[in-house]
This record gives C-alpha cells, structure tokens and sequence, in this order.
C-alpha cells in the first residue's frame, strides 16, 4: 500500500510540472485517505494546494478531512479565500472547526464569514467549548426520534433523513424537552419487531458525557463500553451531539503520541515531523536537557563529597555506572509502567499507597535478585585482599538492592503524586527519574560503602 501512495506522489508531481490537466482522472482512482497521504509526500504547501484546487470540491474536501491541520494551514495560505471557505464547509463541523483552531484568528474569522451561514454557525457553537474537550469534538447530526414512535415508524423517518446524517450507529430517544431518555442501536432496531415501540427496545441505562469532558476520558469510555458513539448532554440531560468512534482513534493516536514525547522529555508539537528544521527540533529539546543538566549536577555534588573514600578505594568508582544505571533503568521501567496505567484506568489516585507499596515489593524482590549478581560480579573481578573483596562484594549487592527498591518506589509513586497535583503524569518522565536516580544511588551507594569499608 506504501508503494501506490509513494508512486502516486511521484505522478502527482509529474502532472503538476507538465500541466497536463490528469489531476482529476488520476486521484479518482485512490481513496480519499491514500490522496491525502500521497500530498504529504509532495515537498512544497504550493504543491499541494496546486492538486487540492485542480479536483473536484466534493472530492478535495474529503481529502482535506484526512490531512494533518498543521499541514492544512500551509496550504490554505495558497488557496483563494471562497475556496478554502467552500471546502471548509462540505467538512463535518467537528473537523473544519479543528482545522480552523489551528489558523491565525483573522484568517479563521475571515473564513467563516465566507462560508454559508447555517454551517459557519455549527462551527462558531463547537469552537466555543475549550480544546480538546467532548464538545468541540461533537458532531451535531444525529437520528432524534421519540420513545413512544414504533419501530416501523422510526425505520421511515430514518429513510427520510438519512442521506443527511454523517454517521448512524444508534438512535437516540428524546423527551418533549430534549432530554436523553434512551438509545438504540441500529441492529437492534432492524431485528425487532415492526408493531413494537422505541421504549421498548431502548436502553435506559446511559453512558454520557458533558461538554466540557476531556478528550483522553471520552475515548476512554466508548473503548470501556465497546460504543461506536457517546452523545453529550448538558447539564439538565439535553442531547447536545455525539462523539464518534472515528475521532475517538485520532484521539488516541494523538495522546499516545503526546504521552511518548513527554516519556523522553521532548516538547510536544503538532507538526509533522520533516515539516520542522533542525533549529525547530533543538528549540522543543533543549528546555529539558538544560533543566536535566543543572539536576545532574547532583550526581557530581555526591562524587565531591565522598571523594577521599574514593581515593582510599579507587574499586568503588568502577561500580558507580552499574549501580546508577541499574537504578535509572529500574525506575523508568516503573515510571511507564505506572505512567501507561494510569492511561488506561487501571489506577486510581486513591490507591497511591497500594500501588507504591506493590512497587516497593516488586523493587525488592528484583534488588536481591540482582545484588546477587552484583556480589558475585564484584567478588570475582575485585583483584584485592580477600576481605576487602568480600567487604566491596557486600557493598556493591547491598546498594544494588536498596538502589533498585529506591528506584521502584520513587517511580511509583511520583506519576501519581503529578497526578493529584494536576500535572500530565507523562512529565516524570524517564529521563527525570534517571537523573534523580542517579544522585539518589550514589548517595546510598556510598553511605552504605562507608558503613562497611570504612566503619
């Protein structure tokens, strides 16, 4: 498949270089999907706003819905303005309204003063509610019927407004006053039997969300519940739209994606990756490595501040990158581990003393695991007196243990601790908890080495 998209971008851009006017012909043969990725390919926004205003609206507007909104801001720089605003509108308003929060505030403005009016006003209403939220995600189009409706009757009334709804994976019962009674889905409603009612078939135990729900939480609950579409209601129950299922995975995408870069302390950005210089990438890394920098100080405070028993038994600075490197990768192991479930619901905030607590096990159980090793290893390759090899020995397992329980347990609990405090938990991330690791280590390292080399 990665081969027809390549192959497509390269004739793309030979029928843009020899203005032969197959454009149209040629992208009516790929799904919108395959066009977008293909203009991806192509290596200037005046390219691929040159193919977007060559095919067909209907069609250019698909493959805008499948285009990253970062990449449609470039491009929109090069497409009249009644254009943009007609494409903009034969989008869902869930998606123009995304692409619109992207752009300059003028230059959105000015857009939907030239879209027509009933879907400039469905756009305005979904960008009102904050980013990243249910209600800028809502679609706005959905199949309203009446409980007390049969199942014949609501059958028609779906053949009439069908071709105007987006998506139909459920039907949702109303009262008088628009509040959520129920909902059916559409395979109930085709099985049941013609003479029975919408109440009678609907379920009345609902799972919803407000407007103001985040993102990460609505994708969370259709995944839970196995839906196809979530709707959103206010505060007295009123149906306001539904989340579907395909921008549930956009979601997810995007937030696996934000919670990696922040796991390797990389700035999050929106833009596509060979769109950015390397000024752009050093700019959104170099926060991170400059505060890691100063932390990291740590680690050569402790070296200063033992340094005359390193100087008395230089054997102890050959095991220091051992240990601290034990320790970090111990740590950021527990850290994603804590980190990803969290994610997922598998924990909870209120269990912070049980999660630390299991980790605090765990650390131990894998610290004598590999202290072991680690008294073996040293004894074996420590060429001193036989006490002072087995008292090194000691030292090197003991920390290993302490270090690597330590390093569980800070792991654990600091996701959960940024959790509470409202901060992404994917910030403690694993280059953090190796730097604190690491001057945390040393110090028991050496505490425990001058209890007993030099006690």
């Amino acid at each position: 498949m990665q081969e027809r998209v390549v192959a497509l971008a390269q004739r793309l851009r030979e029928s843009l270089q020899e203005s032969d006017g197959l454009i149209p012909a040629l992208v009516q043969e790929f799904p919108p999907q395959d066009v977008a990725e293909a203009l991806s390919l192509l290596d200037e926004p005046t390219q691929q706003a040159l193919v977007l205003v060559q095919m067909p609206e209907e069609q250019a507007a698909e493959v805008l819905d499948y285009l990253e909104p970062v990449l449609v801001e470039e491009i929109f720089e090069h497409i009249p303005l009644d254009k943009a605003a007609r494409l903009l509108q034969a989008l869902p308003a869930d998606d123009a309204a995304q692409i619109l929060e992207e752009l300059e505030q003028s230059k959105a403005e000015a857009l939907l003063q030239q879209m027509a009016p009933p879907e400039a006003r469905d756009v305005r209403e979904l960008l009102e509610y904050p980013p990243n939220t249910a209600g800028r995600l809502m679609v706005r189009q959905y199949v309203r019927v009446r409980p007390e409706w049969t199942i014949e009757q609501a059958i028609d009334y779906l053949r009439q407004i069908g071709p105007d709804i987006e998506t139909i994976y459920y039907l949702y019962a109303v009262d008088t006053r628009q509040r959520l009674v129920g909902v059916c889905s559409l395979r109930e409603l085709v099985l049941a039997d013609p003479s029975k009612r919408i109440e009678q078939i609907m379920e009345t135990d609902l799972v919803v969300v407000k407007p103001e729900t985040d993102q990460e939480e609505v994708a969370n609950l259709l995944s839970k519940y196995d839906l196809l579409a979530i709707p959103v209601v206010d505060e007295l129950g009123r149906m306001l739209g539904i989340v579907t299922i395909d921008d549930v995975v956009d979601i997810l995408v995007s937030e696996s994606t934000e919670d990696v870069l922040k796991l390797g302390a990389v700035e999050v950005t929106e833009e596509p990756y060979m769109s950015q210089s390397p000024w752009d990438l050093a700019r959104k890394r170099v926060r991170w490595l400059i505060l890691l920098f100063i932390a990291e100080r740590l680690t050569g405070t402790v070296l200063r501040a033992y340094d005359e028993e390193i100087q008395k038994v230089s054997a102890l600075a050959w095991f220091i990158p051992l240990l601290i490197g034990t320790g970090g990768n111990a740590g950021s192991q527990t850290t994603t581990t804590v980190t990803r479930a969290l994610a997922l619901g598998e924990v909870r905030l209120h269990q912070l003393l049980k999660v630390v607590l299991r980790e605090m096990a765990t650390g131990l159980m894998l610290g004598l695991l590999i202290g072991l090793i680690g008294v073996v290893n040293a004894f074996i390759w420590t060429q001193k007196e036989f006490h002072l090899r087995l008292e090194l020995a000691l030292t090197v397992g003991l920390s290993q243990m302490v270090i690597i329980a330590m390093a569980t347990t800070v792991g654990a609990a600091l996701p959960l601790i940024a959790k509470r405090l409202n901060i992404d938990p994917a910030v403690m991330s694993a280059p953090f908890i190796t730097t604190l690791i690491d001057a945390a280590g040393l110090l028991i390292y050496f505490l425990i080495a001058k209890a007993i080399l030099f006690g």
